[in-house]
């Protein structure tokens, strides 16, 4: 497809789709995937530190950011992608006081990659959850 070009839904829909999931009790409920890999673009959930019964893991927003991404990464992996294919990640705190110890967990795993980030503040789906964590991904060719 050349610059200028608009693909319509059924040439995007042509495409081979890849979904995985996690354990988390909102996907079912929800009707999403974790991750969905179209082409060499993968595309991974906002994520937070829960188990599959929707616990909190990890006590402050580094071990629930270190907790996050670590879930991020299996889902990459079983589509085909690992961290060093992160492009963009998008992150929600519960607060800004939480940002420091966020960007210091996002920073051991991705600060050599340097994706494109966007950070704000949220009201997130349990008040336990400090850090919710959505990423996007391109595999090489």
């Amino acid at each position: 497809m050349s610059v200028g070009e608009i693909q319509t839904v059924s040439e995007q829909r042509s495409a081979a789709r890849e979904t995985t999931f996690s354990e988390s009790l909102w996907e079912s409920q929800m009707g999403y995937a974790r991750g969905v890999r179209v082409g060499n673009h993968v595309y991974i959930a906002g994520t937070v530190a829960s188990d599959g019964e929707g616990r909190a893991q990890g006590e402050d927003a580094y071990a629930q950011t270190d907790f996050i991404i670590r879930k991020i990464q299996r889902a990459l992996k079983e589509l085909g992608a690992d961290l060093h294919d992160v492009v963009s990640t998008v992150t929600h705190l519960s607060d800004f006081s939480h940002f420091d110890d966020y960007a210091l967990a996002h920073k051991e795993h991705l600060g050599e990659v340097l994706p494109v980030n966007t950070t704000v503040q949220a009201q997130l789906v349990r008040p336990h959850f400090l850090v919710e964590v959505t990423a996007t991904a391109i595999v090489a060719d």
